[in-house]
């Protein structure tokens, strides 16, 4: 069943895309000669709904292929989802026929329903993908903040964009952009994860915290390393290399904490942390053992 959902749906996608690119109107003026200004301008807009619907085909392309089962529920969701986004060639149209403000919102309502109906599938598949109650918790969580901040930014766009249309349409441009890439690091992140223990994958995103510049590294590492071959010895080396590194600075100001403390109070629970983030380093070594043994494998099998 899920095979043929998903047959289906990337053919309806693959029709909307198709009819998209057939509406773009090709306009000549009065001596004959090809208008290029209006024609950029509709290639541009259409391009803005094209990174749109392969951002929401790509987020549930991943999801589903996490789950085994659709269940009646997310099959009837996924049947709605599909109906709005064969609107949004209805809603280019409009847009590249006459950008004004009422056309400009339309498409953000259309889009915006769109991307609520579609994070929120993911968040139901997510559910129904992990079965570990402490993990299911994280990425849902997760998730959630995620839709958030989609959803707010989106409402934002919806008022300004009857005032300043044309910010707000390089604006739309950037939003399935930035979908997709953090949809890659969300990827590339949860098969890193698979690769850890139990233990580990909970020594990680205790860890995982950290501030807003570790957070946009840890991204950026993300990133990378998702363009690497699933073969490729040094995949997620960086990595574990900068989680070492976080841990080993935050085991030295403990300790350092730890010998200048009076308090028996305040010992005792620098001594836990430094017995946990000593926990954390064996547990890291581990992984890189792993990491290195299959590198030597796979080079192994190549020669």
């Amino acid at each position: 069943m899920k095979e043929r959902v998903v047959l289906f749906s990337d053919a309806i996608i693959a029709i909307i895309l198709t009819i998209m690119v057939l509406e773009l109107p090709i306009k000549y003026g009065t001596n004959g000669a090809l208008n290029y200004p209006s024609l950029f301008r509709a290639i541009g807009i259409y391009f803005i709904s094209f990174c749109f619907v392969a951002s929401v085909w790509f987020q549930m392309a991943y999801a589903f292929n996490a789950i085994e089962k659709v269940k009646n529920k997310i099959l009837v969701v996924y049947m709605l989802l599909l109906f709005f986004l064969s609107l949004v060639p209805s809603a280019t149209r409009l847009l590249i026929e006459d950008t004004t403000q009422e056309t400009l919102l339309i498409y953000g309502v259309l889009t915006l329903i769109v991307t609520f109906t579609a994070r929120r599938m993911a968040v139901s598949l997510t559910k129904q993908a992990i079965q570990d109650p402490s993990l299911q918790k994280r990425r849902v969580d997760e998730l959630n903040r995620q839709d958030m901040f989609s959803l707010l930014a989106r409402l934002v766009l919806l008022v300004i964009g009857w005032y300043l249309v044309e910010p707000v349409l390089i604006i739309y441009l950037i939003l399935p952009i930035l979908a997709f890439m953090q949809n890659v690091a969300d990827r590339e992140e949860d098969n890193f994860v698979e690769t850890l223990t139990p233990e580990q994958r909970s020594m990680y995103f205790e860890d995982r915290g950290g501030d807003l510049r570790t957070a946009a590294k840890r991204y950026s590492q993300l990133l990378r390393e998702s363009l690497k071959d699933g073969d490729n010895q040094n995949r997620w080396s960086s990595l574990m290399e900068e989680w070492d590194k976080r841990v080993n600075q935050e085991l030295s100001t403990k300790e350092q904490q730890l010998n200048q403390a009076t308090d028996e109070k305040e010992k005792a629970k620098l001594t836990f942390e430094v017995a946990q983030l000593k926990k954390q380093q064996q547990a890291i070594s581990m992984q890189q053992q792993r990491y290195q043994q299959r590198a030597a494998r796979v080079k192994h099998q190549k020669e």
